[in-house]
């Protein structure tokens, strides 16, 4: 599961790439829940997507993630491991 918390956004993608710069997967994310997941920060707007990795292989992924909100746009790279 990929957590973004921005608050309310007007848009948010998501864009998986392999550790080779192939883009695997994206996805746009709609409608923020309201979220306290204990982070300290108290009940945020939270935007959850679960990535069906089905055909993906064991290695070193790279997730963007884009918000708009109010006429900005902020970008994010995290790297994970999968393993199978």
């Amino acid at each position: 599961t990929i957590r973004v918390q921005t608050g309310i956004a007007d848009s948010v993608e998501i864009r998986i790439y392999d550790i080779s710069g192939a883009l695997v997967h994206s996805a746009g994310l709609n409608a923020p829940q309201i979220v306290d997941d204990g982070n300290g920060k108290g009940p945020q707007y939270t935007y959850d997507y679960l990535w069906d990795y089905g055909d993906a292989g064991s290695g070193v992924y790279i997730a963007a993630v884009t918000v708009k909100k109010g006429g900005q746009e902020i970008r994010k790279l995290k790297k994970f491991g999968l393993l199978r």
